[in-house]
């Protein structure tokens, strides 16, 4: 399979993931030998704080997103909508808790806004990417064709 046969739900998937995983590793990095669930967090980049389980759940959300961007068009189709439902709500609930002692994921305003940015791509891309013209869905498997 080569990245140019990607369909769009699927470079989504992969593109997004990749931003995960590497964000996840970065604050993993910066973050080490600090308290897991530490609400202040370590400041990562410019505004954006992880502690590590922070980074755990980011690495592990673009895992889940990588993965199914590279099995097969379905697989991403169906995680990209129940991965940008969950950040959507994620980010929700994230506005909610910054400042107070349960953000044990030291989210920042920041984290909320890329946490919606990906639940904006993700969620459309699911709902409507990889669509001809008469509705019907592309097949996107990056085979070749029979002859």
């Amino acid at each position: 399979m080569h990245l140019a046969d990607l369909t769009a739900n699927r470079a989504f998937a992969v593109g997004l993931g990749a931003a995960h995983l590497l964000l996840g590793a970065v604050g993993f990095v910066v973050s080490f030998g600090t308290p897991p669930l530490d609400p202040a967090g370590v400041l990562v980049i410019a505004y954006f704080t992880a502690n590590p389980l922070h980074s755990v759940v980011s690495m592990a959300i673009g895992g889940v997103l990588i993965v199914a961007g590279l099995r097969s068009l379905a697989a991403a189709r169906r995680v990209n909508a129940i991965m940008g439902t969950f950040l959507l709500v994620f980010g929700v609930a994230g506005l909610y808790l910054i400042g107070t002692p349960a953000n044990v994921l030291a989210l920042t305003p920041s984290d909320v806004l890329v946490l919606f940015a990906s639940a904006a791509l993700l969620l459309p891309a699911s709902l409507g990417a990889d669509r001809a013209a008469g509705g019907a869905v592309e097949s996107g498997s990056g085979a070749a064709p029979a002859a």
